[in-house]
């Protein structure tokens, strides 16, 4: 007998906006800061945040233990590794900011119907998108520092990785790349390129840095001298992009590469498409799910709608190069490294 449909996809759907809900005011509240000494009963709990509703803090915190963020034996509750180390503020892998602005602005994913049916987001959505975006950059900070200095390591493996590098960062945000390739390359010549909003969060993170320039404008359109760089770094901004722009993007990145160099893509790529119909597509998608969300979000506050690796290999062939390896440093962190393709020897006569 066949069982019947329920509405479950449904509902686990619909109360995702109720779990980052969860999330975002336990972080506001600190309550995983208040846990990071050890395990607390809801009455300590909330003491220790201030809180005034000792019934409300303890629904919130089991509604945190079955996310699998809390861990409670229902007379106290304490942190998950993941939570102490993911989302303690003072970890060095915290996401405890990133997990509240990670999503955007709120008014893309109201007008996100509208979005899709005109192509264009609204001016105000843009507009908020702006003003956080400076404490947006600030926030991937630890995360993208772990995933260049995993990167670093890398080239270093492949011979790619001179003692004294240039680098390039194209769209450097909070600097977090350029200081984590840099850190154990003092000869290293660096330049990172961003909006003037954006700069002096890079600014902040490469103080007493040496080596390190950096330009304000459009990363097509700032002046940099071509075949000097050894490693060109395009981290999370090709999926902001429109997809002509984007290309654009890696093909100048691709201009900017000294003999021998590698540009660095870090991006969160989308399923590739396909030609014909496939019986396995909804077990891929949802496997991909991350990153198709994250490509969503980009559709909601920006003109891009994520990236995909024939995407990659198309542009990177346009520039005559390709994809020579495929990284990821630290989990659902990939990493492209993409490369000139060497020039066929000449027939001899």
């Amino acid at each position: 007998m066949t069982a019947p449909v329920g509405p479950g996809p449904v509902w686990d759907v619909v109360n995702g906006l109720a779990a980052f809900g969860a999330l975002s005011a336990a972080l506001e509240l600190g309550l995983f800061d208040a846990l990071a000494e050890g395990g607390l009963p809801p009455d300590d709990l909330a003491a220790r945040l201030s809180a005034e509703d000792v019934d409300a803090v303890a629904l919130l915190a089991d509604v945190l233990v079955s996310l699998g963020l809390l861990t409670g034996d229902g007379r106290a509750v304490a942190l998950t590794p993941v939570a102490e180390r993911f989302l303690v503020s003072g970890s060095p892998a915290s996401m405890a900011a990133l997990g509240r602005l990670s999503p955007g602005p709120w008014s893309g994913w109201q007008q996100l119907a509208e979005t899709v049916r005109s192509g264009a987001v609204a001016a105000g959505t843009r507009d908020e998108l702006d003003a956080m975006y400076p404490e947006l950059v600030r926030a991937t900070a630890p995360t993208q520092r772990a995933v260049a200095s995993g990167v670093a390591a890398a080239l270093a493996e492949r011979d790619l990785w001179p003692s004294s590098p240039t680098v390039v960062d194209l769209g450097c945000g909070s600097g977090a790349w350029l200081a984590a390739l840099l850190a154990d390359r003092p000869g290293a010549t660096a330049v990172g390129v961003d909006l003037p909003g954006v700069l002096p969060v890079a600014r902040e993170t490469l103080e007493g840095v040496a080596g390190v320039t950096l330009l304000e404008g459009d990363y097509l359109e700032v002046e940099l001298a071509a075949g000097s760089a050894d490693v060109v770094v395009l981290a999370h901004v090709l999926r902001a992009e429109p997809p002509a722009r984007a290309r654009a993007l890696l093909l100048r990145a691709l201009e900017l590469l000294a003999p021998g160099g590698v540009v660095v893509v870090a991006d969160y790529p989308r399923p590739d498409p396909v030609a014909a119909p496939d019986p396995d597509r909804a077990a891929v998608l949802a496997g991909a799910r991350h990153e198709l969300l994250l490509s969503l979000t980009m559709t909601a506050a920006t003109d891009g709608v994520g990236v995909t690796v024939a995407d990659l290999r198309s542009w990177a062939a346009d520039g005559g190069a390709a994809l020579a390896d495929v990284l990821q440093p630290v989990p659902r962190q990939t990493v492209f490294l993409i490369r000139p393709e060497a020039p066929a020897p000449e027939n001899e006569e």
